[in-house]
C-alpha cells in the first residue's frame, strides 16, 4: 500500500483547519438532534451521519502524531460518545450548554461528576480532578521529559530490546499526558475554572493488570468501554464476558489505529495483545478472591511492570517498529524540538544580543 506522505506545515496547518470547521459543526448538529429526539433509533440515525466525519478525519493529517492523536479524539472518542449519547448513555448531555458540550464532544476531558447532569446510568467514574492551576504541572512535567527523551533517541542503539520498548512506553504516556492536560487546561479556562478529571496516574510502575487498566492509564476510554462494551455483556452474560468485551473492543479499534498509522492490513497482533491482557485480568480476579495472590508490594510492582513491558515490546510495538513507525515518530518529535529551539532563540536569544550590542 502507498506509504504516508510526508508532513508539511502547509499540509498539517490544511488539516487542522478543516478539523476545526468541522468537529463543532457535527458536534453542534448532534446536540441540537439529540435535544429534538428521544433517545433510541431515531437518534441514532439522526447522529449517523457525523460518524464518517469523524472516521475520515485522522486521514487529513501526515503527521504521525497529529493523525494518532486525530484517530483518537475523532475516530474512537468522538465516535463513541455520540453512539453513547444516541443511547442515552456516557458523558455527553443535550442539556449540557453549548460551550461544554462542544469541548467535550471533541476534546479528551471530562468534567467533574458533580458539573454534569445527573443520570443514573452514568458509568463510575474517576475521582475528582486537581484544580485548574495544578494542569501546569504535569504539561511542565510531561514537555520537560520528552525533550529529554528526544535528545536521548540518538544514543538508544545499544539498549536492550525491553529498556527501549520501555522507553517508547514512557514516550507515549508522556505525550497523551501532555495532550490531555493542555487539552483540560483550555478547557478549564474556556469554562471559567471548571474542574477536569485526570486522566493518567502512573501508569509506567504497576503492580498488576487490573491496576494498571482500571485505574492508571487512559480513565477516560475506560470509561467509555465501561458504557458501551462491558456494561451490556455483563448484563447479559456476566462479569467475565463484560471485560473480555471490552478488551476485544480495545483491540478492535487498536487495529484501526494501525492501519491509520502505516496504511497497511491489521496484523491481529494488538488484538491478541488485548484478549492476553482480558484472560490476565480475568484469571488475576479469580486468584485474588481464592486468596491466593499475597505478593509482597515490590514484587508486585516488579513482575506487574514487567509483564506489561513484555507484552507491549512482543505485540503492541512489534507490528509498529517494523512498519518503521517508531522511527519516523522519533524524527518527528526530534523536529518539532528543534523548530521550537530555533523559535527560543529567534525570541529570547536574538532581541538580547542585539541590545547588548547596541
Amino acid at each position: 500500500m502507498q506509504a504516508l506522505e510526508q508532513p508539511t506545515m502547509a499540509s498539517e496547518l490544511r488539516a487542522l483547519a478543516w478539523t476545526t470547521l468541522l468537529v463543532p459543526v457535527c458536534t453542534v448538529y448532534a446536540r441540537s438532534a439529540c435535544r429534538r429526539l428521544r433517545p433510541g433509533r431515531a437518534r441514532l440515525a439522526a447522529l449517523f451521519p457525523t460518524f464518517p466525519v469523524f472516521v475520515y478525519l485522522p486521514c487529513l493529517f501526515n503527521s504521525l502524531h497529529l493523525r494518532l492523536l486525530s484517530t483518537f479524539f475523532h475516530t474512537w472518542l468522538a465516535t463513541n460518545k455520540l453512539i453513547l449519547l444516541a443511547l442515552d448513555l456516557g458523558p455527553l448531555h443535550p442539556s449540557l450548554p453549548l460551550l461544554p458540550f462542544l469541548l467535550c464532544a471533541g476534546l479528551p476531558i471530562k468534567l467533574r461528576a458533580a458539573q454534569q447532569p445527573t443520570k443514573t446510568n452514568d458509568s463510575a467514574s474517576a475521582p475528582g480532578g486537581p484544580p485548574m492551576a495544578d494542569l501546569l504541572v504535569p504539561c511542565a512535567r510531561s514537555f520537560l521529559f520528552l525533550t529529554c527523551l528526544a535528545a536521548l533517541h540518538p544514543h538508544t542503539g545499544p539498549l536492550p530490546l525491553y529498556v527501549l520498548h520501555y522507553l517508547y512506553c514512557a514516550q507515549i504516556f508522556l505525550t497523551l499526558d501532555l495532550v490531555f492536560s493542555s487539552a483540560g487546561l483550555v478547557a478549564a479556562t474556556l469554562l471559567g475554572g471548571a474542574g477536569m478529571e485526570r486522566q493518567f496516574r502512573a501508569p509506567l510502575v504497576v503492580a498488576s493488570v487490573n491496576d494498571f487498566w482500571g485505574r492508571q492509564w487512559n480513565l477516560m476510554a475506560v470509561d467509555l468501554l465501561r458504557a458501551s462494551a462491558y456494561g451490556p455483556v455483563r448484563a447479559r452474560w456476566g462479569r467475565d464476558a463484560g471485560v473480555l468485551a471490552a478488551f476485544l473492543m480495545s483491540g478492535v479499534l487498536h487495529e484501526c489505529l494501525y492501519w491509520y498509522m502505516t496504511l497497511q492490513r491489521p496484523t491481529g497482533e494488538m488484538l491478541l495483545f488485548f484478549a492476553l491482557h482480558a484472560v490476565s485480568h480475568i484469571a488475576e480476579r479469580w486468584v485474588r478472591m481464592a486468596g491466593l495472590w499475597r505478593l509482597p508490594k515490590a514484587v508486585a510492582y516488579l513482575l506487574g511492570t514487567a509483564f506489561m513491558v513484555v507484552t507491549i515490546s512482543e505485540l503492541f510495538f512489534g507490528p509498529f517498529v517494523r512498519a518503521g513507525i517508531d522511527v519516523r515518530m522519533m524524527q518527528e518529535a526530534a523536529a518539532a524540538v528543534e523548530s521550537l529551539r530555533a523559535v527560543a532563540k529567534q525570541l529570547i536569544v536574538r532581541p538580547f544580543v542585539g541590545s547588548v550590542s547596541g
